[in-house]
């Protein structure tokens, strides 16, 4: 019996145990490569929006959105509410917040 898609999705985010990256995902299979490369691109997206582009139901869909949180890929959004949960895809896996340059740059510079 051949592994359904939802199954070999979840064993492809399993297996890394690293902080995942935009590019990563051309490394997955198909429908999660499409689905990461739609919501990522929309920055900001529901659980509905990425399931029904997963084609799997809400609880699977939730299952690998854990997946992809714990994996620094996608943040939950503060937007979030009890009806439905919101996400944010990152640009890089990097979590350390960045910081503005020191407003005297600029004299430094000249």
């Amino acid at each position: 019996m051949s592994e359904s898609d939802f199954d070999i999705a979840i064993k492809e985010l399993e297996e890394r145990k690293e902080d995942l990256r935009p590019s990563d995902i051309i490394l997955f299979s198909e429908p999660l490569r499409s689905a990461l490369n739609f919501v990522i691109r929309l920055g900001r997206f529901s659980l509905t929006e990425f399931a029904e582009k997963l084609t799997f139901t809400r609880d699977e869909t939730k299952r690998i959105a854990d997946l992809l949180v714990d994996r620094n890929l996608f943040a939950v959004s503060r937007f979030s509410n009890a009806e439905e949960t919101f996400y944010e895809s990152r640009l890089t896996a990097m979590t350390r917040p960045l910081t503005r340059p020191p407003s005297d740059l600029w004299k430094k510079i000249d």
